[in-house]
């Protein structure tokens, strides 16, 4: 029997500071967290202040304030200039800075919020159970605090709306819709997706399929984006209602936040909708076995809010085969793991 591998000393004494480290990633993220609520990159973008004076603008305990911006300082976030107590702009806070259409700086502001740390809290209980841990650590659903809370609502959506106005872009330009002629988008948020898809083809018709409130927020996307007048705007929950008779229907970055037997539910619904050539376009982050921890993290974070769960391309397929689909084709979106998927009736 071979002997147990031993580790030495040096090499023990280093996994042991990679695992600090990590331990500490949380408090300097909760740091990063503080300071954007606070508005610190927007206050330095102008120069370098000190922390008094930053105390001041927000009303925060000036020592305390000081021992935070030394921290971030420490990681790169902001910079120490060692002289009359001034801390200035970084290259990361410079990207920190609020920007509607910046996933970093939406994202951010999202994961400050206390209902969202608090769910992190309680990731044990979804381990323990498989469910999410939003409505146990916080009383109600994530999807009830981002409908009837003005304020998740927003930060919620400005999130989303960063990531998809980069991925919208990204679509049409793999995918060939000149064959459509009325795009459906179940789910389609504030119609980022759409408007980049008549941009690009002035002959299709878009429908987006949204609740209410969302909706009027697409009209005015739509309709800076000049393509108002060729898309057509149905409230409704997608479990209920799916619009008939298009050729291509889409869903994006929507099956994730649900589990196996609701998107079999939501599938089977749209499937009776299709016709004998439409297609549908399953747009989705599909992991293998070679994940990023990158992509592994949304993974948990859709555990942890919703009891979501990023899928595999055959785990997809597999749920779209039992509501009456079959795949079609395949194609990667960009670099990362967002793939199309297209199904069409079996």
């Amino acid at each position: 029997m071979a002997a147990e591998h031993t580790p030495s000393a040096a090499s023990r004494a280093a996994a042991e500071k990679t695992v600090d480290e990590m331990l500490q990633g949380a408090w300097k993220a909760r740091a990063i967290h503080v300071a954007v609520e606070l508005g610190l990159p927007e206050l330095l973008a102008g120069g370098p202040r000190t922390a008094a004076e930053l105390a001041d603008e927000t009303g925060a305990h000036a020592p305390s304030l000081r021992r935070l911006l030394r921290l971030l300082a420490s990681t790169g976030v902001f910079t120490d200039l060692r002289r009359d107590d001034l801390f200035g702009q970084s290259e990361l806070s410079e990207v920190l800075r609020f920007d509607p259409a910046s996933p970093v700086a939406t994202d951010a502001r999202f994961q400050a919020a206390h209902w969202h740390w608090r769910a992190w809290e309680r990731l044990g209980h979804s381990i323990r159970t498989g469910r999410d841990a939003f409505e146990h650590a916080n009383g109600v659903s994530f999807w009830t605090k981002t409908h009837d809370d003005p304020e998740a609502r927003e930060l919620f959506a400005a999130a989303m709306d960063a990531v998809s106005l980069v991925e919208s872009t990204l679509v049409p330009e793999v995918h060939d819709f000149s064959a459509s002629r009325t795009v459906v988008d179940i789910g389609g948020g504030r119609g980022s997706l759409v408007a980049a898809i008549l941009e690009r083809h002035e002959h299709v018709r878009g429908v987006i399929l949204e609740r209410p409130n969302t909706l009027e927020q697409a009209r005015r996307l739509l309709t800076e984006r000049g393509v108002v007048d060729r898309c057509d705007l149905v409230p409704g929950d997608f479990f209920d209602t799916i619009p008939e008779g298009a050729d291509t229907y889409v869903i994006k970055h929507v099956l994730h936040d649900w589990g196996d037997d609701d998107v079999v539910r939501v599938l089977h619904r749209v499937a009776a909708r299709m016709g004998e050539q439409s297609r549908l376009l399953v747009i989705d982050n599909l992991l293998d076995e070679d994940a990023t921890a990158s992509s592994l993290c949304v993974d948990m974070l859709l555990l942890v809010l919703v009891g979501g769960v990023e899928r595999s391309e055959a785990e997809m397929t597999a749920l779209a085969e039992k509501a009456g689909l079959r795949q079609h084709h395949s194609v990667a979106v960009g670099p990362g793991p967002q793939r199309i998927v297209e199904y069409r009736r079996a």
